[in-house]
């Protein structure tokens, strides 16, 4: 059984887990593929998380590299990132042996994206501040495609793996088959766009559809991924540094998050951008980091602390059975009625074994002879608490 994300369903996560505050602010996060594990990057370290535990499993120092992004590679039992104190590789690190494997060079500047082709072992992408987009192959040292004249660009691999997006400046954004690098881009999207805001994250929605874009300022928007049309606007949220925050996607690509200031986290449906909630969390700054997980109802925030967030365990829900590969349901009115008709009945809960009178009695002897105060459990269900839900009061 899992649940069923609407808006209510939503409005419903709070704060599961917080993890000390760090020196450092993270600058990348991106779940394993099957949503057990989460990679966590900063400047100091690459650290590996259990989803399940929400326990910290691994972390490996990097202050003489200093990484900006990194991602999984080859089924998560490698990690690549990138370096930027004493060069601009990429460099290939093995999980088991804690050693590197290999090192990609050819950027002239610091890298800002680092993506592994879903569905694949051995393909990987990086966009970096030189204006360059490369295609790798984890097998060979040098690129295998090279995309050049580029302004600050962006990359994403749609979620079949299939098609490469790349963005230019704030200006245009071209889809690539994989499969055809070498010659042209098969669609190319042109935009009039506002010149203040710049785009700081692309990424296809997981069912393909759509693509995602954010900016520097308090907005972010959507687009069609076939014909680039614009779809909706997703703002509201305060930005006042003009920081990179980071958007993601639910899985189902119904509902769009996005970090914003004082810890925040904002929430619009992603067809007609209504929004549907804000969520408070344990971040004193703004929110620069998130990824809702593929696999299950949980997403993590982060700036310099690492938040897991769920739904209520009192919530009220709609579930609905995990379906098998490949398998589909739809929802007819003679499945509803059927459904009705074999709802299974009601069983009563089977009385005390203890008589609960003469329980009380003895209980209230008891408290006469000791003299304790009695407390009335029912008040403590009014919380007159300011704080909002989801909130960790401070020490």
């Amino acid at each position: 059984m899992s649940i069923r994300l609407n808006d209510d369903a939503m409005r419903q996560f709070r704060v599961a887990k917080v993890f000390p505050e760090t020196k450092h602010h993270t600058l990348a996060m991106e779940f394993s593929s099957d949503g057990l594990r989460l990679l966590v990057c900063d400047h100091s370290a690459l650290s590996i998380f259990s989803s399940t535990r929400q326990v910290q499993v691994c972390k490996v120092p990097m202050h003489h590299y200093l990484p900006d992004v990194a991602c999984f590679v080859q089924q998560d039992t490698r990690v690549l990132h990138s370096t930027s104190k004493h060069d601009y590789t990429i460099r290939c690190l093995d999980l088991n042996t804690r050693h590197c494997v290999r090192v990609f060079g050819g950027h002239a500047k610091t890298i800002n994206r680092l993506a592994s082709q879903p569905g694949g072992e051995n393909v990987f992408i990086s966009a970096g501040r030189d204006d360059q987009v490369y295609m790798w192959d984890i097998r060979v040292k040098t690129h295998t495609h090279r995309i050049k004249n580029l302004r600050r660009p962006l990359c994403a691999f749609d979620p079949e793996g299939l098609f490469l997006a790349t963005s230019s400046g704030t200006e245009g954004i071209q889809i690539r088959d994989v499969r055809m690098m070498g010659g042209e881009p098969s669609r190319k999207f042109v935009y009039q766009v506002n010149a203040k805001a710049n785009w700081t994250q692309l990424q296809f929605a997981p069912n393909g559809k759509s693509l995602l874009l954010s900016t520097d300022h308090s907005w972010c928007f959507s687009v069609s991924a076939i014909d680039g049309t614009y779809q909706q606007s997703f703002t509201g949220y305060s930005n006042k540094l003009r920081l990179p925050l980071d958007a993601t996607y639910t899985p189902d690509s119904q509902f769009i998050l996005s970090g914003a200031d004082k810890g925040r986290i904002h929430i619009w449906r992603a067809a007609d951008g209504f929004p549907v909630a804000v969520l408070k969390g344990n971040n004193m700054g703004p929110v620069r980091c998130m990824r809702f997980n593929p696999r299950a109802t949980m997403f993590v925030s982060s700036d310099s602390r690492i938040v897991f967030w769920m739904p209520m365990a009192n919530g009220v829900y709609d579930w609905v059975k995990r379906l098998k590969p490949g398998e589909t349901i739809s929802f007819t009115d003679e499945t509803v009625q059927e459904e009705a008709v074999k709802a299974p009945r009601t069983i009563p809960m089977p009385k005390p074994k203890i008589e609960t009178v003469w329980k009380i009695k003895r209980l209230n002897r008891k408290r006469a002879c000791t003299g304790d105060e009695i407390v009335d459990l029912t008040n403590a269900l009014h919380n007159n608490d300011s704080m909002e839900d989801g909130e960790i009061a401070e020490d």
